[in-house]
């Protein structure tokens, strides 16, 4: 599938993640029931395996193990259509979070090619292990939105995505460190608040990327839509 040519994410973290809250008016509940969704499948089986398999320490057993190798794939690949649903303002609910299943093959396959080129990128250093997550960071989204593609084609698509952009989205991931701090003092709570924050910014900066949200402007370079501020930029799809 041919795509247009790459575009440079100019955009601040702070207007980025102004933009990921905007998404989230109105839907700040079916965020939160999508991301308890998500987590409840996600980590508490593990716990669960892990005390009725393990030996009690506190390391993983083969069977929790199996089971996130299994479900990490479809679960990521669900929870990023939720996103984008909720980020483009369509009709959605929790269970679009598992929706990943339908397409369960690719979601799998494509984590776990993920997590091989990681890995052995790691294997050099840190930092080329930290470039490496960076450059696939998109794979599943565009997989999300395209799911013809194969899984190499969305790696190589989040690649030719990423170039450029890989630095604002380092940051853009920093300039969360501090709500995760707040949400490690709440005992853990905050995050069912964080998971969706974090998740429609992602998509903010994704839309940019792939030239499907950019911003109106006029002529004086003022936002061209009425209720704009100069910390929040206006967008169309």
């Amino acid at each position: 599938m041919e795509m247009d040519q790459n575009i440079i994410v100019n955009e601040s973290s702070r207007n980025l993640r102004a933009l990921g809250r905007n998404a989230l008016v109105g839907k700040w509940g079916l965020g939160v029931l999508g991301t308890l969704l998500f987590t409840v499948l996600t980590i508490i089986p593990v716990l669960i395996l892990d005390a009725i398999f393990g030996d009690g320490d506190m390391s993983q057993t083969t069977v929790s193990s199996i089971y996130s190798l299994l479900i990490t794939g479809p679960m990521t690949l669900g929870y990023a259509m939720f996103a984008i649903s909720i980020f483009r303002k369509r009709e959605t609910s929790p269970a679009e979070v598992f929706y990943g299943f339908e397409r369960f093959g690719k979601a799998f396959g494509l984590y776990i090619v993920m997590s091989i080129f990681i890995f052995l990128w790691a294997l050099l250093l840190i930092v080329p292990g930290i470039i490496a997550a960076l450059r696939y960071s998109m794979s599943f989204y565009i997989l999300a939105d395209h799911p013809e593609m194969g899984i190499m084609e969305a790696i190589n698509e989040s690649k030719r995505m990423m170039r450029g952009n890989k630095w604002k989205f380092f940051c853009l991931n920093l300039s969360f460190i501090g709500w995760g701090i707040l949400c490690l003092i709440s005992l853990g709570i905050g995050f069912l608040w964080l998971g969706p924050y974090f998740e429609v910014t992602v998509i903010a900066f994704y839309d940019i990327a792939n030239g499907s949200l950019r911003p109106v402007r006029s002529i004086e370079g003022e936002a061209a839509v009425p209720g704009a501020t100069e910390n929040e930029e206006s967008y169309r799809n």
